[in-house]
């Protein structure tokens, strides 16, 4: 899996972890967050380390099905792209639009994979 994809997993659980078993999210921060092995989640677990490989499997299909569904981590990343777009058309104004886009940013930012 490319470097890129891994953080879209790890992302995907941030946002949509809540939705898989106890287990599948554990296993998902352990394998992507934490770059633990399969064999060492599995002694964790103490199941097999193929189990730990399906279980791993279907908590990405998940996460990727909830995304192509949901597609809120996307908006997410879009919405901040539009406030750094306007915070720099902005510049150095501290009218209150910026007061406005910073209190969106932070109340974005609180919520980050909450919903």
């Amino acid at each position: 899996m490319a470097k890129s994809d891994m953080l879209y997993m790890a992302r995907y659980n941030d946002y949509y972890g809540m939705l898989l078993t106890a287990h599948q999210c554990d296993m998902i921060k352990l394998y992507y967050d934490c770059d633990i092995s399969l064999f060492e989640i599995a002694e964790q677990f103490d199941i097999s380390r193929q189990a730990v490989r399906d279980s791993i499997k279907r908590a990405e299909q998940l996460l990727t099905k909830y995304e192509d569904t949901l597609g809120l981590y996307h908006k997410d990343k879009e919405l901040q792209s539009a406030i750094r777009t306007i915070e720099y058309k902005l510049g150095g104004d501290t009218s209150v639009i910026k007061t406005e886009l910073d209190s969106l940013k932070t109340l974005m930012e609180g919520n980050n994979g909450d919903i």
